[in-house]
């Protein structure tokens, strides 16, 4: 961890990009450690005078509130800040789950889920962060972020006001996607985006709207029975007349798009008396019609890291009109996920050591240890100074407080389901 958190290496950095002008006694390091202290501590610090006192708590100094204000407003301190996270991220983010081998998901290396989420910030910012919602949340953002469900974490993170489309913010593809799996949500749904995964050797599953009409090729009942009515028709023309209680696997090709046939999965969500669409080009004979289903759900991890970001990392509506401070708040949240993370996965790693085979949940680890993980940061800042000491009471509580609450339910509906399971590493 001292790796990550290098005082010289962060002055360097600091001097580079401009945050450091005269060495004084506010250190980059110090300055950082501290709002990660807050962010991951008690929450109770809402306005830019909590986040002064802190820095003064842990550090010990006199430094007058001006003083501390010059640098939260400093241009270079969110690029500081992202510097660091993407040190983070190189140092603590490693693959931690893993599919067991009679999984067909095995062969994925990477399983990217890709999402958007907005927040509302301070009102006062509404020029700088206009919300889509401008009489309830006037100034809001929308995080575009992208989540490597086997490594756990976050992999890149895109920060825009909320009036930007998720699809506008979809990172470039890899020239090459081969064993590589997308999950991504009805708002990425267009068919360029679908075939050009395809010309890469890439994988996915997508939700689609529910105005798509595309030409039915060929139909499949859940039982196996073969639906040749619909065959060539337009899907819009015949959906009514699908059964509800059974779910239909269609080969399905857009007018505008000739020759490019995927798969679309169709249910019917009673409770929302809807239909649901998911579109994939995963191989039928490979991966059946309800593994399909499955895996979508899987989507909803990266939902789970929203609400560590937004609710349990202390990040929330700060009272202050400084968007830069805003702007490296939001980025010091994504690295204290990142490093609470990282932790709980070293817990589980524990856990395995000593012959446990209960999960860690990440829920918990947000919430909970709060004092504890306070004082790896302080230990952090004094130099790493107990750091090992206080690490170890820190996984020793997460280990008998944090573990996932119903393992039965996670095999039946939950995650572990299709065999992703821990790997008990980090």
């Amino acid at each position: 961890m001292l790796t990550c958190f290098n005082q010289s290496e962060a002055v360097d950095m600091a001097e580079q990009l401009g945050f450091t002008i005269r060495q004084r006694n506010i250190h980059p390091l110090d300055f950082i450690l501290s709002l990660i202290a807050v962010l991951g501590g008690d929450g109770n610090s809402d306005t830019q005078a909590d986040l002064h006192r802190k820095f003064n708590e842990l550090t010990g100094l006199k430094v007058s509130y001006r003083s501390w204000a010059n640098q939260a407003k400093k241009d270079a301190l969110p690029a500081l800040i992202l510097w660091l996270w993407v040190q983070c991220l190189e140092i603590f983010s490693r693959k931690v789950m893993a599919f067991d081998d009679s999984s067909p998901f095995a062969e994925f290396e990477h399983i990217l889920i890709q999402d958007g989420s907005s927040q509302a910030v301070y009102d006062a910012l509404k020029d700088a962060f206009p919300g889509r919602f401008s009489k309830v949340s006037p100034a809001a953002v929308e995080l575009h972020t992208t989540m490597d469900l086997l490594n756990d974490n976050l992999v890149r993170v895109q920060l825009t006001e909320d009036t930007r489309s998720e699809r506008a913010c979809l990172p470039p593809l890899p020239t090459s996607m081969a064993y590589m799996l997308m999950l991504m949500d009805a708002g990425y749904f267009e068919m360029e985006l679908f075939a050009a995964i395809d010309d890469r050797e890439g994988s996915f599953i997508c939700k689609a709207p529910q105005g798509i009409n595309p030409v039915i090729l060929s139909a499949v009942r859940e039982d196996g029975k073969n639906l040749n009515r619909y065959k060539g028709k337009k899907l819009k023309d015949v959906r009514s007349g699908f059964p509800k209680d059974q779910c239909i696997d269609l080969d399905v090709e857009w007018p505008d798009f000739k020759g490019w046939t995927f798969r679309l999965v169709v249910r019917w969500n009673d409770q929302k008396q809807k239909w649901v669409f998911i579109i994939t080009n995963l191989d039928r004979v490979e991966f059946t019609l309800s593994e399909v289903l499955q895996a979508y759900r899987l989507r909803w991890q990266i939902e789970l890291i929203f609400k560590e970001i937004k609710s349990y990392s202390g990040w929330h509506r700060f009272n202050t009109k400084s968007a830069t401070l805003v702007f490296s708040l939001i980025l010091m949240s994504f690295v204290v996920v990142t490093l609470k993370r990282y932790l709980a996965h070293a817990a589980q790693a524990n856990l395995y050591e000593t012959g446990g085979i209960e999960e860690i949940s990440t829920h918990k680890v947000m919430k909970s240890g709060t004092h504890l993980f306070g004082n790896v940061v302080s230990a952090l800042m004094n130099h790493g100074k107990s750091l090992v000491s206080c690490i170890k009471k820190l996984l020793s509580f997460w280990e008998q407080n944090a573990k996932r609450e119903h393992p039965a339910r996670d095999g039946c509906t939950g995650r572990t389901r299709l065999g992703l399971c821990s790997l008990g590493g980090a």
